[in-house]
């Protein structure tokens, strides 16, 4: 062990842990530089946070400009930058969506949106989660979360009138018939729990993750023909006065080849939450809806220290520039289209996308853009891969409640000689 790593075990709290005993000393593009003298291909992007890969010169240059000139005031004061990152968010959100709150990370984003819900639903007690969900690990997110158990253990009782329902995986089938099925028969789940359980008139929100992240890289089922399930959501909440929440924490940001996982099926939210990807690596969150129901909630109704901070901002709104002028999700498109190829050729019935009669038993790859799940049959499979990979100079990370998925979230400029070899190191690995 390295004196850098015993002085992390010395200070730092174990509670955070880490994917790698890997300390980084540099990290630029789709690269990080160890402290071992190695340099390591990064499939993570700091779990699908670098957009444009580590240290943007751009990007790093917005940040050293804005740091110059003013790096905080909290809400003493109005600065340009945040308001300049709202009005592009609002050109780029769903719908009509035009009005943002800022915050730090994911979580906050989470517990700002309920704390919004409650105030536009006012005795509306209720909320309904789904199971296989991440929405974060603060004490008020962590009651939505149902990813693994071992996120909130020791944590009850956790905030009260949480529902956590099913979330159709229609790439656990394969025929279409069985993927219309299986959706049909969680809507038939959904709707008998408002009929037996919860009455409709005590729900505040339904919040969901258009595609699942923690959960498995999950898409919602209403792409290739399949039911379209967040418009059935939609159309639920319409009939019930019922808010509906997209958590596009991890999926946001042009990481599906479009600006937000929800655009690819037409269904806009009341509240859009996004975090991850917006600023470049600098901490920035936030949620945004329709002007008329963000004015309701009136100054001090919610707050935050560093929320919105100027150079976070800055960072963020030369990220989106960089994604726009750049076409940066044309390379996200055909990247993807290259993961799909490579491992349906090397291991036939292993795409997902489509139905088939069968699809290949040692590997499936599912989901949209550069948030990719590669699907094995076990846990001890993925960290055998992982292991491997890491071996070679190439950084995987898994998810999934069993950890039987390895996640390809590289950066969104990734090359394609670069993803080549990860995939080529990957193949080798399962070979």
């Amino acid at each position: 062990m390295s004196d850098t790593l015993k002085r992390d075990a010395e200070y730092l709290s174990p509670a955070l842990g880490r994917a790698f005993d890997l300390v980084a000393v540099k990290a630029e593009g789709s690269f990080i530089y160890g402290e071992d003298g190695k340099k390591y291909l990064d499939m993570t992007s700091g779990i699908a946070v670098n957009q444009v890969g580590h240290a943007h010169p751009e990007v790093v240059q917005a940040i050293a400009d804005q740091a110059a000139s003013c790096i905080h005031t909290s809400c003493v004061v109005h600065y340009p930058a945040n308001i300049d990152l709202a009005e592009k968010i609002a050109q780029i959100a769903p719908g009509d969506l035009s009005n943002t709150f800022f915050c730090n990370s994911g979580a906050e984003a989470v517990d700002g949106s309920i704390k919004f819900a409650k105030r536009l639903k006012p005795g509306r007690n209720n909320f309904i989660a789904f199971k296989g969900a991440f929405h974060g690990r603060s004490l008020g997110a962590t009651a939505f979360t149902s990813s693994k158990s071992a996120y909130r253990k020791f944590y009850d009782p956790l905030l009260t009138g949480i529902h956590h329902l099913g979330f159709p995986n229609v790439y656990n089938v394969s025929s279409q018939e069985a993927r219309d099925k299986l959706v049909d028969h969680y809507q038939k789940v959904f709707l008998n729990y408002f009929d037996t359980a919860v009455h409709p008139e005590t729900v505040a929100a339904v919040i969901v993750e258009p595609m699942q992240g923690e959960g498995g890289y999950i898409p919602a089922p209403g792409l290739d023909g399949t039911k379209n399930w967040l418009q059935f959501l939609r159309d639920f909440c319409d009939k019930h006065e019922i808010l509906l929440i997209f958590d596009e924490v991890q999926s946001g940001v042009a990481r599906t080849g479009k600006w937000f996982a929800s655009d690819h099926y037409g269904v806009v939210p009341d509240i859009q939450l996004m975090a991850k990807g917006l600023s470049g690596g600098m901490p920035l969150g936030g949620f945004c809806s329709r002007k008329e129901l963000m004015y309701e909630m009136p100054p001090g109704s919610h707050g935050s220290t560093f929320g919105g901070n100027p150079v976070s901002c800055r960072a963020a709104l030369k990220l989106l520039e960089i994604i726009e002028r750049d076409n940066v999700m044309d390379n996200v498109n055909a990247r993807s289209e290259q993961v799909f190829s490579f491992f349906e050729s090397k291991f036939p019935g292993a795409d997902t996308r489509k139905p088939a009669d069968e699809h290949n038993k040692k590997i499936k790859v599912r989901g949209l853009g550069l948030m990719l799940a590669l699907v094995f049959e076990d846990a001890e499979t993925v960290n055998k891969v992982k292991a491997h990979a890491y071996d070679k100079g190439v950084l995987l990370l898994g998810c999934g409640t069993y950890g039987n998925i390895i996640r390809l979230a590289p950066d969104l400029t990734v090359t394609e000689e670069n993803l080549q070899r990860a995939l080529d190191v990957i193949a080798e690995a399962i070979a």
